[in-house]
């Protein structure tokens, strides 16, 4: 099918809603009804009106399949066994898809909607190997593809907020980023001392750990989107500490990024007490930022007089936090983890719409794709050989 002609006929699919916004009809691969990934995706992506969930294949499973067509509110008709028998029916009656299937799949996932010419919103990690995320470069740069990933914290008002305030050389010169992400999942136990197991997919390691590819991604895509620094060079340490010993479940590293930026990272699935423990500090030369997602409508500053304050979406100078776009409720009633995702969902609706009509790039300052996620792989599989080496590795 021609590109022009899938322009042409998508400019028909999407309706409006009553005060002009467009939306965009999308299907899911995966996100059954009961994995919280889908339920996070669909609430986030329909919570500004630019999106509607039409059709899927949400599970391998058909019953499961089923069900969850029935708890979305999707016509039977319209829900299929396979991607295959999905994009047979549907390619000419969404706009784009969302794959939500576990990573290892996503590259075969990826790769035959693009064959399709079906714009692609991706759940992180691209995918699991380097090699196929330059097999996808390839595919967009032959056939001009979408393709979107998702990096749902850094729709935090506050965080893009911090990001202005860099770009603004608020605190001049960026000096040291110090970035974690622990969780306890790999060393809990259940209510009878037996450990909590989690899916499959996450208890097998490929070249780049499954715990990189998990937790790594996003520290990864925070760095490249509060400083635009790319990473250099890592060196890292990598343990197998909690219940399933097979699989690394913990990483500490150095990277040395661009423009002198020195980062120090740590994620883990061992640290107990964590539920999800992300916090990054910014240290420049005229002053500092700390953000804990936990608390993720407040930014702790401080400057070189000694001053000590915090900030939040109602405080005097907010640039971009306060926008209307972030105010679905006055300051003080805490936005959070579901409405950051929706705020990446409104950037993508932009992009799109931008691919779709033919009137600009669909580049957008908030949007990662397929260069930031082979960078940040690139990454990830150097912070792998560097545990083994017990060296300092390129980023290449």
């Amino acid at each position: 099918m021609e590109i022009s002609h899938v322009l042409e006929t998508n400019s028909r699919l999407t309706d409006s809603t009553s005060d002009g916004v467009r939306r965009f009809k999308v299907a899911f691969l995966g996100g059954a009804y009961e994995s919280a990934v889908g339920r996070v995706h669909r609430t986030a992506l329909e919570m500004d009106q630019h999106f509607e969930l039409v059709a899927g294949c949400f599970s391998r499973n058909k019953e499961a399949n089923k069900l969850s067509a029935i708890w979305y509110g999707i016509d039977p008709d319209r829900t299929y066994n396979t991607l295959v028998e999905l994009l047979l029916a549907e390619t000419c009656n969404i706009d784009a898809i969302v794959i939500l299937s576990p990573q290892d799949q996503h590259a075969q996932h990826i790769l035959a909607c693009l064959d399709a010419e079906v714009p692609v919103i991706c759940e992180k990690a691209l995918v699991a190997t380097v090699d196929e995320a330059v097999s996808i470069q390839k595919k967009l740069s032959s056939n001009n593809g979408f393709l979107v990933v998702i990096s749902n914290y850094t729709g935090y008002p506050i965080l893009r907020e911090l990001k202005h305030m860099i770009e603004q050389n608020v605190f001049g010169s960026i000096q040291q980023l110090h970035m974690e992400m622990p969780q306890e999942g790999f060393s809990r136990l259940d209510a009878d001392g037996a450990p909590v197991i989690p899916q499959e997919w996450r208890l097998r390691d490929g070249p780049i750990p499954t715990i990189s590819l998990d937790l790594g991604v996003h520290l990864h895509m925070m760095a490249r989107f509060l400083t635009g620094e790319r990473p250099n060079e890592v060196i890292a340490v990598s343990d197998s500490n909690g219940n399933f010993k097979q699989v690394t479940d913990n990483v500490s590293c150095l990277i040395k990024y661009s423009n002198n930026l020195n980062c120090n990272v740590w994620y883990s699935k061992t640290a107990l007490g964590y539920r999800n423990g992300l916090k990054l500090r910014v240290f420049g030369e005229k002053g500092s930022a700390e953000w804990v997602q936990e608390n993720p409508e407040y930014l702790q500053m401080a400057d070189d007089s000694g001053g000590r304050f915090i900030i939040d979406r109602a405080s005097k100078g907010i640039k971009i936090a306060n926008q209307s776009r972030y105010t679905r409720f006055k300051a003080g009633h805490p936005a959070g983890f579901i409405e950051a995702f929706a705020n990446y969902y409104y950037d993508i609706a932009n992009a799109l719409e931008c691919y779709l009509t033919g009137n600009c790039c669909f580049k957008h300052e908030y949007i990662f794709s397929i260069d930031e996620s082979l960078e940040g792989l690139r990454m990830l599989n150097a912070i792998a050989k560097s545990s083994i080496r017990k060296c300092w590795e390129t980023v290449a």
